[in-house]
Order: C-alpha cells, then structure tokens, then sequence
C-alpha cells in the first residue's frame, strides 16, 4: 500500500474565511501595493492592524 500523500495537518488550521466588498480602483491598489512591497494580503492585513493598535 501506498504512503498517505499530501498535506501535513497544521496545528492551527486556518479554516475561517473573511470577505470584503472593494472598488475596482481600490482593488488594483491592493493587489498592486502587495506585489511591489513583496507582501502577501494576509501580511499587509496583519501589518495593517499592528500599525492602527500602536
């Protein structure tokens, strides 16, 4: 028989989903800041929230 194959289970899965409603506009400057700035969404979210708490 054949190893189980694929993904390892996490320990913290992420299994929530989060949608928002944007602009076309806002949404190619999303997209376009993430790609210049290396960042994923998720990062620039994380990122963004850090920044309004301090």
């Amino acid at each position: 028989m054949s190893p189980k194959t694929g993904r390892p289970k996490s320990d913290n899965p992420k299994s929530q989903r989060l949608f928002i409603r944007v602009t076309p506009e806002e949404k190619a400057e999303i997209y376009n800041f993430a790609k210049k700035s290396g960042y994923t969404l998720l990062e620039l979210l994380k990122k963004g929230i850090e920044s309004v708490k301090k």
